[in-house]
């Protein structure tokens, strides 16, 4: 009964657990210029290969809190560019639970462009292998129930992403259909849901004109199992400096719309700060939970790391951050 109890608690507490039992959980990491974290259609997209370090933690004052790192590294193959392979190594870890996993993606692009413009389709396929555990060591050895082994439970299972993108002048669209195949993976419980899917969409523009741009830009999540949708509502300016050099400072506004209207609690937004000098990348989100009964006040922060090489000769005149 407990595996059952602490399961049922992870779907009824904190959205942010049950994003821990998915696969790579979805926060804003992807507004710090690290789309591919999303969408395996981004591999190589990019005409530099990139590295991208990520840590976030949440809940400071709270034992065992949720952190998450990741490490992911994409790059674009051959002159023309046409494909692109990456490669996502995650930990996270939430109280007693954690997952490990390890994504290998590949893409092609087509592109469509003349050269002063960037106008390219791309497609994406990615496989994820993935190792949950759930910590029973510290539980009550006294109380006497034999579902509980008072060891390191663990299983593993694979599951895989299939994408697309388009990016026209400033104006880019992602779709990805995430978690594509049905996932027994038994740890908690036989009551766990095997159908992982997650539809995850999201669309934008960047406009400007030549030192300040702005990108306004949407993502919506749908879990097919559930039923519910997230969505966020982003919002970045672009300052250039010198040498292709840019600081950016932008805002997130998140919401969940469960099919029980009662149920619709989880609201935050996320402020961002970043900035690329010459090839290296740093960005901080902190996000704050603004729903009705919050779980805690101390907020999440999360802070990327990246670098740019390989970088081909820049030859559009407009295209997204991401492009470039």
């Amino acid at each position: 009964m407990k595996k059952i109890v602490l399961f049922i608690l992870a779907l009824t507490i904190s959205p942010s657990i049950i994003k821990a039992q998915e696969g790579i959980p979805i926060y804003h990491d992807y507004l710090s210029d690290n789309l591919y974290l999303l969408h395996p259609s981004m591999a190589g997209a990019s005409r530099c290969a990139k590295v991208r370090l990520t840590a976030r933690m949440q809940w400071f004052d709270i034992a065992d809190n949720p952190m998450l790192q990741t490490f992911s590294f994409h790059t674009h193959l051959g002159e023309e560019a046409q494909n692109g392979i990456g490669v996502i190594i995650f930990n996270d870890r939430n109280g007693y639970h954690s997952q490990k996993g390890l994504q290998l993606a590949y893409a092609h692009h087509i592109n469509f462009g003349n050269g002063a413009d960037v106008n390219k389709l791309s497609f994406g396929l990615a496989g994820t292998l993935v190792q949950n555990q759930l910590d029973e060591t510290s539980f009550d050895p006294n109380r006497f129930d034999p579902i509980i082994s008072g060891v390191v439970q663990s299983e593993m299972y694979y599951n895989i992403d299939i994408g697309m993108s388009y990016h026209y002048k400033g104006f880019f669209f992602n779709a990805t259909l995430k978690n594509a195949l049905l996932a027994s993976r038994d740890l908690y419980s036989q009551f766990e849901p095997v159908n992982l899917r997650n539809y995850v969409g999201s669309m934008g523009i960047y406009a400007g004109n030549g030192s300040v741009f702005f990108e306004p830009s949407i993502l919506i999540q749908y879990k097919e199992f559930s039923g519910q949708m997230i969505t966020d509502g982003n919002l970045k300016i672009y300052f250039n400096l010198k040498d292709n050099n840019m600081v950016y400072v932008g805002g997130s506004y998140r919401t969940d719309w469960e099919p029980d209207a009662a149920l619709n609690y989880f609201k935050t937004i996320t402020p961002i700060l970043g900035a690329r000098i010459n090839r290296f990348t740093i960005a901080y989100t902190y996000t704050y939970d603004l729903s009705a009964i919050p779980i805690n006040n101390s907020g999440f922060h999360q802070i990327t790391l990246g670098y740019n090489f390989n970088c081909r000769q820049q030859l559009i005149k407009m295209g997204c951050p991401e492009i470039f």
